[in-house]
């Protein structure tokens, strides 16, 4: 079973919806891990699509209750593609 997604308001500062967020990041085609050196917090850095078909970059921190997406955007940076290993735009 999938943890439990959450999104935080200011993840949809780029004019994304909930929705959209979330359903990229369940259909995602690449993710990473990444740990902050500042906290040793576990984050995830995705890239999945909405049901519109929508390119979206997802950032969630791991928390004992599920994911928290704490940013997204629309289409993906170059650096998060090249991050994941997917090239560039």
């Amino acid at each position: 079973m999938e943890p439990e997604v959450f999104v935080m308001t200011r993840a949809l500062k780029h004019g994304l919806t909930e929705a959209q967020v979330v359903q990229a990041w369940q259909n995602h085609i690449g993710r990473v891990l990444r740990i902050d050196r500042s906290d040793g917090g576990i984050d995830y850095k995705t890239i999945g699509f909405s049901k519109e078909g929508r390119a979206v970059e997802v950032t969630a921190r791991a928390k004992p209750y599920g994911s928290l997406i704490y940013h997204a955007n629309t289409p993906p940076t170059e650096r998060a593609l090249r991050e994941l290993g997917l090239g560039t735009r």
